[in-house]
């Protein structure tokens, strides 16, 4: 199963970029375009599939009793799980079409 291992390292540095994205979005302490949409376009466009396929492969390998933290590093898998809420927070709640109305 080191194909787990290699997407568990895979989709945390998705996830780091994803994060990076975000804090671009918040702030703009980047002048130069080209860097920040090349920055942004992999954080969402990556994260957006590579970081839900781990999920399901965590949890699946957790119902069908495999314990994946034998073969991912806890702190790995962690990561992993929290990035992909930020993710669905930001995806699902902040772009809601309703989010800025009162």
């Amino acid at each position: 199963m080191r194909w787990l291992i290699f997407l568990s390292r895979v989709a945390f540095l998705c996830g780091l970029f994803m994060l990076l994205a975000l804090c671009l979005l918040f702030t703009s302490w980047n002048e130069h375009e080209g860097f920040t949409s090349d920055i942004i376009m992999a954080g969402y466009g990556l994260a957006a599939v590579i970081l839900p396929l781990t999920g399901l492969i965590y949890l699946i390998l957790t119902v069908t009793n495999r314990k994946p933290t034998r073969l991912v590093p806890r702190w790995l898998m962690i990561s992993n799980i929290i990035m992909l809420l930020i993710f669905l927070i930001f995806t699902f709640y902040f772009n809601d079409p309703y989010y800025h109305q009162r």
